[in-house]
């Protein structure tokens, strides 16, 4: 019998239309032989039940069903597809733990921190995994007194970005101080919490992982090479970047940020597919960020690393389903 399947998009966030492209992937690769797949839309504070495109009836939020033709339909598990909140900051995933629904993504507690860069990272350098140096602003009427402390502090160039954000969305290389006022207004547009990080010299580079039958298995590493200052939003959306998977690194380096990264994904206690993101300078490798809800879009990492590792996107998706279920 065909399991009922709620790939669930839309959102609140700045990242929407990335989360959209997502739920579209994976609506078009979920086994259909297997799944009976329904695509929700939260828009707002109205959750819609989407069929080509067209709005066609409201979820009952009380318990998650859905009414067609008159027939109560219950759903056997939910594909989370969401960038921001509210599935990156772990909100949905306590409302679908209340209802004891499987779900394809980590935990409430696990998105709440991995959501929170600086938080994550600060947590992590407690087991020795290494990131930049960072400042953190939580005042934007203060950005004059914070300033001077970043200049003292972190040389330029510096990162800015929002602290609970995505997609880049907010983001800025400053190259010098007269551009740091209005990188820091920017950014606390997205969040009211904004990272100041040093800059890091080197190749970025990002893993994907995920479990598979109760195993943490990492999947080939992708060296992220972009025409801009940085992997920001038209890098990563709009052909601005060369993304080259596998990496052409060394093969001990490459096993080593792979253990890294399973690692990490255990310390926090990640399920379903994450993905990690690094620097290699010529003193090692850095974390930059855990990405719980890893973009699934046909231009997004993880789909290519997937192919990469011999899957098929359909494949794929369906171990993230199955694995759920498991548990």
């Amino acid at each position: 019998m065909r399991k009922n399947i709620a790939v669930i998009t839309g959102g609140a966030a700045s990242e929407v239309g990335i989360a959209l492209k997502s739920a579209g992937v994976v609506v078009k690769y979920l086994r259909k032989a297997e799944y009976n797949v329904y695509k929700i839309l939260i828009d707002g504070t109205d959750w819609w039940y989407v069929e080509d495109d067209q709005k066609i009836t409201l979820i009952d939020k009380n318990d998650f069903t859905l009414t067609l033709n008159d027939h109560k339909l219950h759903f056997d598990a939910v594909f989370i597809a969401i960038h921001g909140t509210p599935a990156e900051d772990g909100k949905l995933q306590g409302y679908f733990d209340l209802l004891n629904m499987p779900y394809n993504t980590c935990g409430v507690f696990q998105a709440a921190l991995t959501f929170d860069k600086q938080r994550t990272k600060e947590y992590l350098s407690l087991f020795g995994i290494k990131s930049a140096k960072a400042i953190v602003l939580r005042d934007a009427a203060a950005i004059e007194a914070a300033m001077q402390q970043i200049v003292s502090e972190i040389p330029f160039p510096v990162f800015v970005k929002p602290n609970r954000n995505g997609s880049s969305y907010g983001a800025a290389k400053v190259e010098a101080l007269e551009d740091l006022e209005a990188a820091l207004l920017n950014a606390f547009n997205y969040d009211d919490e904004v990272l100041v990080e040093e800059y890091l010299k080197g190749r970025e580079v990002t893993n994907g992982v995920f479990t598979k039958d109760g195993v943490v298995k990492a999947l080939p590493i992708t060296e992220i090479i972009t025409k801009n200052s940085f992997f920001d939003y038209k890098a990563k959306y709009e052909g601005d970047s060369k993304e080259v998977t596998p990496a052409e690194i060394d093969a001990d380096l490459t096993i080593e940020i792979q253990e890294n990264t399973k690692r990490v994904y255990q310390l926090l206690g990640m399920k379903g597919m994450s993905r990690i993101d690094y620097i290699i300078t010529s003193k090692g490798f850095y974390m930059l960020e855990v990405n719980s809800i890893p973009g699934l879009s046909e231009e997004s990492i993880i789909p290519q690393q997937a192919r990469a590792s011999g899957y098929t996107l359909e494949e794929f998706f369906t171990i993230s389903i199955e694995e759920c279920l498991r548990k």
